[in-house]
């Protein structure tokens, strides 16, 4: 009798393992961007979902990805209806939660979200700008480096204005917003004034920024999907030609900038942004309530260095600073 309850101890230890296996390998979890599927790479939701994929491998999630081309809808109303319609479609799928990528996503899809917990990331306006708090919403905010960049600029060029161009979109006004109600406070910490950021569409319109640019420097924001005719040039296009062709010195606000020529940059890992964003996830799978999770700081930023247009340009980096850099593009 002994050896026979033995065995049915261990036969029901087992099924409970198995079914709590599958309990956990069942969690759905639907990502939800902005933005094409066709564009995900230029933006860079490919190294996002990258650390989504390292951290949920590990739980045995298998994320559902949708994208929704929020540039492409000019009206509220419009925007409100493609969000209802992706959580519809999300909603097929039965999620346990759901992950919003940019603020479009948290504004239009998120919030209206009651029932399934919501982690957003890959946002570049303050909670209060996208409509939080809300109880079943959390999530990683991304860190402004322009301090720190727009000082090691007057370090290096002994510049004393800088303006900002970009791709066109509501998170980049929001940007846009931001910097020009902080401008006092921005120069008073860096020694430099923030002037302008344009916001533009086409080739056409950036190239007239670009070779009439009132600042001592140019400062890259988002230089995806922008179009000349029927091209669309991608990021690492952009960021060469504005480098090729700028009248003062080219910084940059991502890798892939920095990497196609712009001088340097301080950036948060966009791998460790999907990192973050899972973390969250599982805390909140595992029983968590979201409303019990602070917001999450990105990561400490790094800073990448192009030491082939700094040999162009005849400035010298000192070796203090290149030490510190994560990457050198020679």
């Amino acid at each position: 009798m002994k050896k026979k309850s033995i065995h049915l101890i261990v036969l029901c230890l087992s099924l409970f393992a198995l079914f709590a296996g599958q309990a956990m390998a069942a969690q759905k979890v639907v990502v939800i961007s902005g933005g094409s599927q066709q564009s995900a790479g230029a933006i860079g939701y490919h190294m996002v979902y990258e650390g989504m994929n390292n951290i949920f491998k590990g739980a045995g999630i298998v994320p559902e990805y949708q994208w929704i081309d929020w540039d492409k809808l000019d009206s509220d109303e419009a925007k409100s209806a493609a969000g209802a319609a992706a959580l519809a479609k999300a909603r097929t799928s039965n999620p346990d939660l759901i992950i919003t990528l940019t603020d479009d996503s948290v504004r239009h899809v998120g919030l209206k979200v009651d029932d399934i917990p919501v982690v957003f990331a890959w946002v570049f306006g303050t909670p209060d700008t996208m409509g939080l708090p809300k109880s079943n919403i959390t999530g990683v905010l991304r860190r402004s480096y322009a301090v720190d960049i727009w000082t090691l600029a007057k370090q290096l060029l002994d510049v004393n204005t800088v303006g900002l161009i970009s791709k066109e979109s509501q998170s980049m006004a929001g940007v846009k917003r931001y910097l020009t109600a902080g401008a006092d406070k921005l120069a008073e910490a860096t020694g430099v004034r923030f002037m302008d950021m344009y916001l533009v569409n086409t080739f056409e319109e950036w190239e007239n920024v670009v070779k009439n640019f009132p600042a001592d420097f140019i400062y890259l924001a988002d230089t995806s999907r922008i179009v000349k005719g029927d091209k669309v040039f991608s990021r690492e296009e952009m960021s060469r030609w504005t480098v090729d062709n700028a009248k003062v010195p080219v910084i940059a606000a991502s890798e892939v900038d920095v990497a196609a020529g712009a001088l340097f940059s301080i950036v948060t890992s966009e791998v460790a942004i999907g990192e973050n964003a899972a973390d969250v996830a599982l805390k909140i799978l595992n029983g968590t309530a979201p409303a019990d999770i602070p917001y999450v700081s990105s990561a400490k930023g790094k800073l990448l260095i192009n030491a082939a247009t700094a040999q162009k340009m005849n400035i010298d980096i000192p070796y203090e600073i290149l030490s510190t850099a994560e990457a050198i593009y020679e």
